[in-house]
């Protein structure tokens, strides 16, 4: 790998490790249902899930553009719950690219998941969504309210613009089903607007 490269990797690390922190740590408040249109996405989610608003240390740790959260209505688990954030990132990553980067983005979730008290169950995959280029992961990590969590997760860039979708279950519940579901809904109706 080129010297060249590896700094211009060493710059795209420290989002992924943001990105993660931020969907790790649970907390939202109520908001409307159904469909979301805002910061140039849109995408639909379950009519039974309550569209949240981080806080707290959530919050602090989000450091992307936006952070949005979602939560089903039926669930007391904080670990059930599904983020998405927007992130300005010094590299861009396409089509005929992603393959260069996809060792270094598994190394930085790698070295974020076992942050977490986790590790990678599977990926890097090449994904898509909205026809955006990407990597997918499925993870497992401690919550920061020590609930064991698995998540499936997708990073996506439209240029140096990365979004980055956590959909985060926990392990010793019973909604891993409705969670996944959730995050197919999302991933297949996400647009840039």
């Amino acid at each position: 790998m080129s010297r060249m490269l590896r700094r211009r990797l060493r710059t795209v690390a420290p989002l992924v490790a943001a990105a993660m922190v931020a969907v790790m740590v649970g907390g939202c408040s109520l908001a409307s249902k159904g469909s979301y249109d805002k910061h140039g996405v849109s995408f639909h989610y379950p009519k039974d899930w309550e569209r949240g608003k981080l806080s707290g240390l959530s919050a602090q740790n989000a450091g992307g553009l936006w952070t949005e959260a979602f939560k089903p209505s039926s669930s007391s688990s904080k670990a059930d719950m599904i983020f998405i954030t927007e992130y300005r990132t010094p590299v861009a990553i396409t089509w005929k690219n992603r393959a260069t980067y996809s060792d270094e983005i598994a190394s930085s979730v790698a070295t974020v998941t076992k942050r977490a008290g986790g590790k990678i169950l599977a990926g890097p995959a090449m994904v898509s969504m909205g026809g955006l280029p990407g990597f997918g992961f499925r993870i497992s990590a401690t919550t920061v309210d020590g609930l064991s969590s698995e998540s499936r997760i997708l990073l996506v860039w439209n240029g140096k613009t990365e979004y980055y979708l956590n959909c985060q279950h926990d392990t010793n519940g019973t909604r891993s089903g409705m969670v996944e579901r959730a995050c197919t809904r999302i991933i297949s109706s996400f647009e840039l607007s």
